[in-house]
């Protein structure tokens, strides 16, 4: 464990996720002093978000973790193949890269540390409405005032409890988010790329990892998984496309809570907001991960401008719409469908009829930000 007590920092990260240590690399690059905190003991098991989108990749390699990412053996992933009802469809989609999230998570602490930035792990962090930073970890307290403070605490972190003002707003309807980690392929799974399978309740999606193992992300309507349990409500999918496999009764799932939600703001002050901490809007395969990176891989300008007094609040948060406002209307329309096997039934077998439809599933990739 570091010593850190007696640093002063120009930067703290909060939250060593991908968006926390791509921000946390990028600004030790730039000559910060930058602290990245994080609660979870390292190296640690996370079952959320194991693929990556095109545009993620991107600004990884453009960021110069490339050689990072390059490390944990990514798994191309160059199809997508959708079943709805008994309609089954597949398509060629850009390369994406299933990644298991535990590797790649240490893999990007490593590069964050190696460029300068001082980690602290099982680390409790909690920014104050003066926007310090107070830690507690192995058994100190501490409190800094650094120049910027970057949230990226993912969907369920605590460090803005103090911060009415950060406030989420929850959309209670929304499906609930839940992952897992396989040994054995789930039933009706094909290898060589995404797999996803829709129906009334929800719908579930399945790639495999360079180990062998396999990452499974299902989206599932609150009241099924009320009515049947995770487990459930994820054969009653399954069953609804033609499958009569169930997952192992001793799979452990991993939820991550409703899918749609938003902060009432993304910055104030010297506070910059990246990730899911920053709001979240039910994503495409691949791409919640990727917002994050792309946002945060652009944090310098912003920690430059902080430096010298300005308020970057406004520009913050309009950059993160102006990103993020076609995706959203193409994930909500894609998962909308998802939700309406029917529709997207008769969809997928008029798409086998259309020449365009290769063309069209390349454009759904996310592939620049």
């Amino acid at each position: 464990m570091p010593e850190v007590v007696s640093q002063r920092f120009d930067a703290v990260v909060i939250g060593a996720g991908p968006a926390g240590t791509v921000a946390a690399t990028v600004l030790a690059r730039s000559g910060r002093r930058t602290l990245l905190a994080e609660r979870s003991t390292f190296p640690r098991t996370k079952v959320c978000g194991g693929c990556l989108a095109p545009a993620g990749i991107a600004s990884l390699r453009d960021a110069g973790l490339g050689d990072a990412l390059d490390s944990i053996d990514p798994l191309p992933l160059d199809a997508l193949h959708l079943h709805a009802r008994r309609a089954t469809a597949s398509y060629p989609i850009k390369q994406y890269l299933s990644i298991e999230r535990g590797r790649m998570d240490q893999a990007f602490v490593e590069a964050a540390t190696d460029a300068g930035a001082t980690f602290i792990s099982e680390c409790r962090a909690r920014v104050g409405v003066d926007d310090s930073v107070s830690l507690e970890y192995a058994g100190r307290q501490e409190c800094h005032r650094p120049d910027l403070v970057v949230v990226a605490d993912g969907l369920s972190g605590s460090s803005l409890a103090e911060r009415d003002d950060f406030g989420w707003d929850i959309d209670q309807t929304s499906p609930m988010g839940l992952g897992a980690i396989l040994r054995d392929p789930p039933p009706g799974t094909t290898s060589d790329g995404i797999t996803m399978r829709c129906g009334v309740e929800g719908y579930v999606g399945s790639s495999r990892l360079s180990d062998g193992r396999w990452v499974v992300a299902a989206a599932l309507s609150p009241e099924a998984i009320r009515n049947h349990g995770v487990q459930g409500a994820v054969h009653s999918v399954l069953r609804e496309t033609g499958v009569d496999g169930k997952c192992a009764p001793s799979t452990r799932w991993k939820a991550v809570g409703h899918l749609t939600r938003r902060r009432m703001r993304r910055a104030a002050g010297r506070v910059l907001l990246v990730g899911d901490a920053a709001g979240y809007v039910e994503p495409l395969t691949g791409e919640g991960m990727s917002w994050g990176i792309c946002r945060a891989a652009d944090v310098l300008p912003y920690a430059e401008a902080i430096g010298r007094g300005d308020d970057v609040s406004a520009q913050w948060s309009s950059a993160a719409e102006r990103m993020l406002r076609s995706r959203r209307v193409i994930c909500r329309t894609v998962c909308g469908m998802a939700r309406r096997p029917r529709l997207l039934e008769f969809g997928l077998r008029l798409s086998s009829r259309l020449p365009f439809t290769g063309w069209a599933s390349q454009q759904l990739c996310w592939s620049h930000s």
